[in-house]
């Protein structure tokens, strides 16, 4: 173990019996889990000897039979301990798979654009109100059915529809062609939904070992969700506000200039 200061923000400490490895060294003996606002460690009992374990390198965890395993790319733990080490591994999972502000990457979420802002506030919605359902949300299990990239790809699709049934105009010519307009320019969003939903099913099936790390994959895939919306809503802001129902000219017309 290293010698370090006890952090600040102490917030709950585990007497336990360590065995397994790390960084090569064999582990044995009795020592203190230590939970701290910012990280988790364990100590020597009298906290002379600290040996800090970052959240960012673990790969699984599991509790089973009053015994927590911890899987690290340094090594593996095996805490034996009392019974509140339950309440500690929901703990640790709850830390390492928090899902951070995702909404940041909305950078467009607020700007105005003149007849734009009702349909921005219907655009972002499903994405909002996921995130919304995601801060609630402690586990992976809860985490991938709060953000849902199956249930995201339709909310999407029939926003589309909905979109183009009250822009285009009454002719279903019109609707149909700005709805095919608004599918493409979806298109970004809709291929990072789909990577979302295949880190998704890797993750429910991942082993006890690596799921925090299948946890992070799919974390950048929301992020990448978040980071393609943003992208995506200039474009179909741009399209909905300038569209105009009825005869348009040719793509040739419109290149030469000859519109009217």
């Amino acid at each position: 173990m290293v010698n370090t200061d006890r952090p600040r923000g102490m917030e709950a400490r585990y007497a336990v019996a360590a065995s397994g490895s790390w960084r090569g060294a064999t582990l044995g003996g009795d020592v203190v889990l230590e939970l701290a606002d910012d990280d988790i460690a364990i100590t020597s009992p009298d906290g002379g000897r600290r040996l800090p374990l970052p959240l960012g390198t673990l790969d699984g965890l599991r509790f089973a039979d009053g015994k927590l395993t911890l899987w690290f790319a340094d090594g593996t733990m095996v805490l034996a301990g009392e019974g509140r080490l339950a309440a500690a591994a929901r703990e640790i999972v709850a830390r390492a798979t928090a899902p951070g502000e995702l909404t940041r990457a909305l950078r467009s979420l607020g700007s105005h654009r003149r007849g734009a802002d009702d349909l921005q506030r219907r655009y972002f919605e499903p994405l909002l109100s996921a995130r919304r359902k995601l801060d609630r949300a402690t586990a992976p299990d809860a985490q991938l059915a709060a953000l849902d990239g199956r249930a995201l790809l339709t909310a999407y699709h029939e926003l589309a529809h909905r979109i183009a049934e009250r822009s285009a105009g009454e002719a279903a010519s019109d609707k149909r062609a700005l709805e095919a307009q608004l599918d493409e320019s979806f298109a970004p969003l809709v291929a990072a939904l789909e990577a979302l939903e295949g880190e998704a099913r890797a993750l429910r099936t991942a082993s006890m070992e690596t799921a925090i790390v299948r946890w992070r994959d799919w974390s950048m895939r929301a992020r990448a969700v978040f980071a393609a919306a943003d992208r995506c809503w200039p474009e179909v802001a741009r399209l909905v506000v300038g569209w105009h129902p009825g005869p348009r000219p040719s793509l040739w017309r419109r290149m030469w200039g000859k519109a009217r």
